[in-house]
């Protein structure tokens, strides 16, 4: 309880706001206080009278102190005037209390202990010099003039109290010094594993960062490369097509060739240009889902218009199958683009006869929707590389151009949604891909 109540963070100073030091010095003003306050009435009891008037001047010196130091803040100064008085007052009741032979060693190691507690360090040297010298020189005093401290107790009764009181004072304020610095010394200990704590999260934050943005740096010079090199040979053939149409006498069948070799490069480029500048922006600037309720067989069949045509002129076959009334909460043009985007490579890579086909159905408590084409299919190792910019150049049956971007922007917007996305090989031949979403209730 006594460790506790001295613990009070409005008696001696909380630990945030008062140093080691001032909270040790504030707790012996306080014991100092209380001890000498009972010393007063007891060394008159024991006819002790210089000791008396000596404790009462120390009670009013340990309040005064206390104050200046607990509620003026003026610690050092409080110090400096503590080291004085105790080493006057010590000195002066050696030589009224029996010297040697009385309690006063015990006083003077007590203060020795406070100064080691309490002083700054520049201090330090002085005051322990000051202690040392004035110990041995009042004892070499006594030494040589035995009669100038004479005997003051006048029974062993009263010179076993007296001795008992000092101890007790002296054992209760080392145990409290001791004690505020091991709490200080595991305060200090506890804070400093928090930190390294700390650093170490924050180390670990600045290296995950670090390493995200390394794959976003090489994401970056990746999709640059790609575009780069892809880019380059759709627009050189441009030219040269355009330079035939310029500079060569064709005949029509020669010229509508061509002229359907520049649309299909021209489209193609539309499509992975259109792919770049969607991905980029959703890197940049992030992208806004409007969550709605929507009927997915109007989604599929009002989305997937100009895939049809597309289909169509290829000569691949284009089957929407939905079952009735799957409501998902997604949003419409996110699932546009990426049922297109499927769509679109489907279409892309499987042959003139071929087969492309979009279902979505109700699959426990789910919307699945599924596009499946028996085209090339796709390798093992491609497999690896899909929904992330890792992916090779590609062509379609017909040499459509394409650089694997669109199914990274379907995984992105998929899952934007709170959706799934999954590749499976098609049993037979081809391949499929499917999107998962949880229907709605309307």
């Amino acid at each position: 309880m006594l460790k506790k109540f001295f613990n009070g963070d409005k008696l001696v100073g909380d630990i945030k706001s008062f140093s080691l030091e001032e909270r040790i010095f504030n707790t012996f003003c306080i014991i100092a206080f209380i001890a000498l306050l009972i010393e007063v009435p007891f060394n008159f009891f024991i006819s002790l009278p210089i000791p008396a008037m000596l404790c009462s001047i120390g009670v009013v010196i340990s309040a005064g102190l206390y104050y200046l130091s607990r509620f003026r803040r003026k610690s050092k100064i409080a110090i400096q005037i503590f080291c004085i008085a105790c080493h006057i007052t010590f000195t002066v009741n050696y030589f009224f209390n029996s010297g040697i032979y009385g309690p006063n060693l015990l006083l003077f190691s007590l203060a020795f202990l406070l100064i080691i507690a309490i002083v700054s360090i520049k201090e330090f040297k002085f005051w322990v010099v000051i202690n040392l010298t004035l110990v041995f020189g009042i004892l070499v005093i006594e030494y040589l003039n035995p009669h100038f401290v004479p005997n003051a107790y006048v029974s062993e009764g009263s010179k076993f109290v007296d001795f008992a009181i000092t101890y007790f004072v002296t054992v209760l304020l080392t145990y409290f010094s001791i004690s505020y610095i091991r709490k200080n010394y595991d305060y200090e200990r506890y804070s400093v594993l928090k930190r390294n704590s700390s650093i170490e999260a924050q180390n670990k934050r600045i290296m995950a960062q670090k390493e995200e943005l390394e794959n976003i740096n090489a994401e970056k010079n990746k999709l640059l490369s790609l575009v780069s090199h892809d880019l380059r040979a759709p627009l050189n053939s441009i030219q040269g097509y355009l330079e035939i149409l310029a500079e060569t006498d064709l005949d029509e069948a020669e010229r509508m060739n061509l002229k359907r070799h520049l649309l299909q490069i021209t489209r193609d480029t539309s499509e992975m240009l259109n792919n770049v500048l969607t991905w980029s922006k959703t890197q940049l600037e992030g992208t806004k889902v409007n969550m709605t309720s929507l009927n997915i067989c109007d989604v599929l069949h009002n989305g997937l218009s100009i895939e049809n045509s597309i289909s169509k002129r290829k000569g691949v076959g284009l089957t929407i199958n939905c079952a009735d009334d799957l409501h998902i909460l997604a949003d419409v043009n996110m699932v546009q683009l990426v049922v297109r985007n499927l769509v679109n490579n489907a279409i892309k890579f499987t042959p003139s006869s071929g087969l492309v086909k979009v279902n979505a159905e109700n699959v426990d408590g789910n919307c699945v929707i599924s596009v499946i084409d028996n085209g090339i299919g796709i390798s093992e190792k491609e497999q690896e590389k899909l929904f992330a910019l890792k992916a090779s150049s590609t062509y379609g049956t017909n040499n459509e151009k394409g650089v694997g971007l669109g199914l990274l922007l379907c995984k992105e917007f998929t899952e934007m949604q709170n959706g799934q996305i999954w590749y499976k090989a098609n049993a037979d031949k081809g391949s499929g891909f499917y999107l998962s979403f949880k229907l709605h209730l309307n």
